[in-house]
């Protein structure tokens, strides 16, 4: 029964983060991310990365260009400053998470839409799509929610698409942050999450609840180029 719900955990992680399955990238003792070639995040992987045996990072755009999801990178800069500036850092960037989904909600998604991470440094934000959809289309999207909510300085993913024939390099959730030597993790309420005490064990319930956002809200907003 346990093997099979860490399959269950294992097939709704790898429905949203989806990467590319010819190529990973493992992190080694240093810190640095060497990529390996042959395959994606198999089961054994995911095992290891959660149990923090190994860290590992996906390359989020296949060989058409497209990518799965998209990621606002709200963090705090720089992210290894003393922790008492850090946490007032991150206080401010809760208002920049917040600005941005109600940016998105606007625009037509459901809470239900958005999945938060804490990555122990900031928060990020991700929107996963129904069908793969064309890096730059995604990139274009972005822009848009971030210029909608007076943000345009906050980071997101897709940014390499012509310059790396894999698309970004994208660090996996639950993972142990080098800066703060916490654990990444997935939550539900933003307004009331504490960055200073909360559980630190994976809750795959989380992703189970988000759902995709559909093509029709994609096509809506890559037509209205004015707004």
């Amino acid at each position: 029964m346990k093997a099979e719900r860490w399959q269950n955990w294992y097939k709704s992680f790898i429905c949203l983060y989806k990467g590319r399955n010819d190529v990973i990238a493992e992190q080694n003792e240093g810190g640095e991310y060497i990529s390996i070639g042959g395959e994606g995040l198999s089961f054994e992987r995911f095992l290891d990365h959660i149990h923090m045996r190994k860290t590992y990072a996906i390359y989020n755009m296949d060989d058409l260009k497209r990518v799965y999801f998209g990621l606002f990178d709200v963090d705090v800069f720089p992210r290894n400053q003393e922790r008492k500036y850090l946490l007032l850092g991150i206080e401010e960037k809760r208002k920049e998470t917040l600005q941005l989904m109600k940016t998105l909600m606007e625009m037509g998604l459901k809470r239900q839409h958005i999945l938060l991470e804490f990555p122990t440094v900031g928060f990020h934000i991700l929107i996963f799509f129904r069908n793969p959809v064309e890096a730059k289309q995604v990139k274009m999207l972005m822009e848009k929610v971030l210029k909608r909510s007076n943000l345009t300085h906050i980071p997101f993913y897709p940014k390499k698409i012509a310059e790396s024939p894999w698309g970004d390099r994208i660090q996996l959730p639950l993972r142990i942050n080098r800066n703060t030597s916490r654990r990444s993790i997935f939550f539900r309420d933003l307004e009331t999450f504490d960055p200073e005490h909360y559980d630190p064990n994976p809750d795959f319930s989380v992703l189970e609840e988000v759902e995709s956002v559909p093509d029709e809200w994609i096509d809506q907003w890559s037509r209205n180029r004015t707004n």
